[in-house]
């Protein structure tokens, strides 16, 4: 399975899980995720294992901001013509 197809798989199956509802289940989310993160982490090497941490933060904050604009409602649909 390629990354992107499991990126996919994990995500559809947690938010399928949670009936879509993230803001309803965020420990169990949040625990889940923890969970994998703490099991990559377990099976990488000293040296990278210490690079993903220091990483963390700030690629929680990139994907916080990503998410943003990918669920941004945008003012003017974009599958509608604009009528002038």
């Amino acid at each position: 399975m390629i990354s992107d197809d499991l990126f996919d798989a994990i995500t559809i199956t947690a938010l399928k899980g949670c009936d879509c509802d993230v803001a309803g289940h965020k420990k169990a989310l949040w625990d889940a995720a923890v969970c994998i993160m703490a099991d990559v982490l377990r099976n990488s090497d000293e040296f990278s294992r210490e690079r993903l941490l220091r990483g963390l933060v700030e690629e929680l904050r990139e994907s916080i901001e990503r998410l943003d604009e990918l669920l941004r409602v945008p003012e003017v649909p974009t599958s509608f013509p604009v009528v002038h």
